[in-house]
């Protein structure tokens, strides 16, 4: 790592445990830059007050970050209060409801009006689903339809910028083998709900348990599909620490074995222990399978949101590519990078998806498939040439390091 990406770790670590001490450590730190860094990864306002009492932050520094809290600690405060006066009405209509991730993990840190939060994720059973739309819609949201999926009503109230996302399926419209697997776990049953306290009063949530599960999986979504951020190393290590003598470590880890997740929970869970003071208590004696220069790959990863090159202009340009890697419907990689690429524009026809249903059938029709898919991407890029995206080229490469990642930290079977 870089010396500010070390610097911007360890603010976190001593952020998120409440350590405020001028020990020298940031002596010769870049506080400009590790404001961005915090920025980029959405802790800016987590980090402040231990970033103050660490070091000399350079006042024109300190000034833009101040601000840059207020607007996150006003932000979240109006959103929080928008959340709980639709759970009031849910809840007098006698309508059950699981709020996740968002408030449930905020709880968890030193102030949760600091964690910074894109929007609030509501789960109802679908019976329901038109009844909280109308509570939600009569409140001046507005419902975004090129967001909306079938299992997951995207609402935006103008006036606040406050975001809804009114779930009837925790893992929203996703399909597949691994999917399948984790709907055992029962994540989303109502038999394992809880309240918990915030500080604007009582919300009913999934389980502690049930929410590791799901915190993990949504992790991994992000990480694989488009590249995640320190966030979520901060978010599970805050949850597991607070919540460490509630986790059920036979379920926790019995789901991970069944999901494929086991090594490289090993693998997140120990940089989690070593850089940002996770309760090593939650591994059971497990150990990191990668070495010390693949998990710090990892967490640089995270740190640069899966785009150190800085190639990226929008997000998710990779989800057609990865997500059967997500859901299941592909589990091994190549170990090689020749390999990889080799595979990635000459893919097998069981690897294709249903556009090139001709060569899934015939396979002696592989090669005509190859060209259509090859043409398809290309026609593709120049109609969406105005928008930031990655090349040709550039997106081959990045699918190819992803690949090569995911399969060095545990997501993957390398063959």
């Amino acid at each position: 790592m870089k010396a500010e990406d070390r610097y911007f770790i360890e603010l976190t670590r001593r952020a998120i445990n409440r350590i405020h001490e001028d020990d020298g450590f940031f002596d010769a730190a870049d506080w400009k830059r590790i404001f961005e860094l915090a920025r980029k990864n959405g802790l800016d306002a987590v980090l402040l007050d231990s970033a103050k009492e660490c070091g000399k932050i350079p006042e024109d520094v300190l000034k833009i970050w101040e601000a840059a809290r207020f607007e996150t600690f006003m932000r979240q405060g109006v959103h929080f209060k928008k959340l709980m006066d639709i759970l009031r009405e849910m809840s007098s209509a006698g309508i059950d409801y699981a709020v996740f991730k968002g408030p449930a993990i905020a709880a968890c840190y030193p102030n949760s009006l600091y964690r910074f939060s894109s929007d609030s994720d509501i789960l109802v059973d679908a019976s329901d689903r038109p009844k909280v739309s109308a509570m939600i819609e009569k409140r001046g949201y507005v419902v975004k339809e090129h967001e909306t999926k079938e299992k997951v009503f995207v609402y935006e109230h103008e006036a606040s910028g406050h975001k809804i996302e009114l779930h009837t399926s925790v893992f929203e419209d996703y399909e597949g083998a691994k999917i399948d697997i984790l709907k055992g776990a029962e994540i989303d049953s109502p038999a394992h709900r809880i309240k918990i306290k915030t500080e604007g009063g009582e919300i009913r949530t999934f389980g502690v348990s049930e929410h590791l599960v799901y915190l993990v999986f949504h992790m991994i979504k992000h990480f694989v599909l488009e590249g995640a951020n320190v966030r979520f190393f901060a978010d599970i290590t805050v949850f597991i620490n607070n919540n460490i003598d509630q986790i059920d470590k036979k379920y926790f880890w019995g789901w991970m074995e069944k999901c494929n997740y086991t090594v490289f929970c090993e693998n997140f869970l120990t940089i989690c222990v070593k850089y940002l003071g996770l309760n090593k208590d939650i591994l059971e004696g497990r150990i990191a399978k990668a070495s010390e220069s693949v998990l710090e790959d990892l967490l640089v990863d995270f740190i640069y949101c899966g785009d150190s090159d800085e190639l990226r202009g929008k997000s998710w340009q990779l989800t057609a590519t990865l997500q059967p890697y997500l859901v299941g419907e592909r589990t091994k990689v190549k170990k090689s990078k020749r390999g990889r690429l080799i595979s990635y524009i000459f893919p097998e026809a069981d690897e294709l998806n249903e556009r090139y249903t001709y060569a899934k059938k015939h396979h002696a029709l592989l090669p005509i498939a190859w060209v259509h898919r090859a043409l398809h991407k290309f026609l593709w890029q120049l109609r969406e040439r105005e928008e930031e995206n990655y090349t040709g080229m550039q997106k081959v490469e990045v699918v190819e390091s992803r690949l090569g990642l995911l399969g060095s930290v545990g997501l993957l079977d390398e063959e």
